[in-house]
């Protein structure tokens, strides 16, 4: 009887030994894939942060080319009126230089 105990121990062992393998297999096939799927996640976010570098700078020169047209446009429409209201005194004081220096 004793030899029969010890022979079904040792069955049981062996069998819970390689249900563990099995799970263990199964849990580095698990690991291998979730290696993969961070792998690939860090590819992403390179392109992703290459794709935010590249619309950062593209925003960035759009703003500068907003700020320049707004500016020349000011410029544009408050030089235009200054120009024609000094354009006759301009006018005179070179005509009268003119005339002084003849």
């Amino acid at each position: 009887m004793q030899a029969s105990d010890s022979d079904n121990f040792q069955q049981l062992v062996i069998s819970r030994l390689d249900k563990f393998s099995a799970d263990f297999d199964a849990l580095r096939v698990d690991v291998n894939a979730l290696k993969t799927d961070v792998d690939t996640l860090k590819t992403d976010i390179e392109k992703l942060d290459y794709k935010f570098d590249t619309y950062q700078g593209a925003s960035d020169q759009l703003v500068r080319l907003t700020t320049t047209i707004i500016v020349a446009a000011a410029s544009v429409m408050i030089l235009s009126p200054v120009l024609q209201a000094i354009a006759p005194a301009v006018n005179a004081f070179l005509t009268n230089l003119t005339a002084s220096a003849q």
